[in-house]
């Protein structure tokens, strides 16, 4: 009777340790998966951001270029 008591306690103990160690690599997978999804969300952003500049840039190139055929207009006229 002790022994099969004895034998219980170990497969209880060796369950909550395996247990134990699933439950530390679930966190430390948690941890990954959320710092991976901070390093996104900053590629976003900053995605974002140069989109922005990438337009501004493209309307100065729109309004140089309209300059430029403007003044070849002028001097063509002349």
């Amino acid at each position: 009777m002790i022994a099969v008591v004895i034998i219980l306690l170990l497969l209880l103990f060796s369950g909550w340790m395996l247990l134990y160690k699933h439950f530390k690599a679930l966190r430390s997978a948690n941890i990954s998966l959320v710092k991976g999804e901070q390093r996104e969300a900053s590629l976003l952003f900053e995605l974002g951001e140069i989109k922005e500049k990438n337009r501004k840039l493209e309307d100065k190139l729109r309004k140089v270029q309209y300059e430029l055929y403007y003044e070849k207009q002028k001097e063509g006229h002349r």
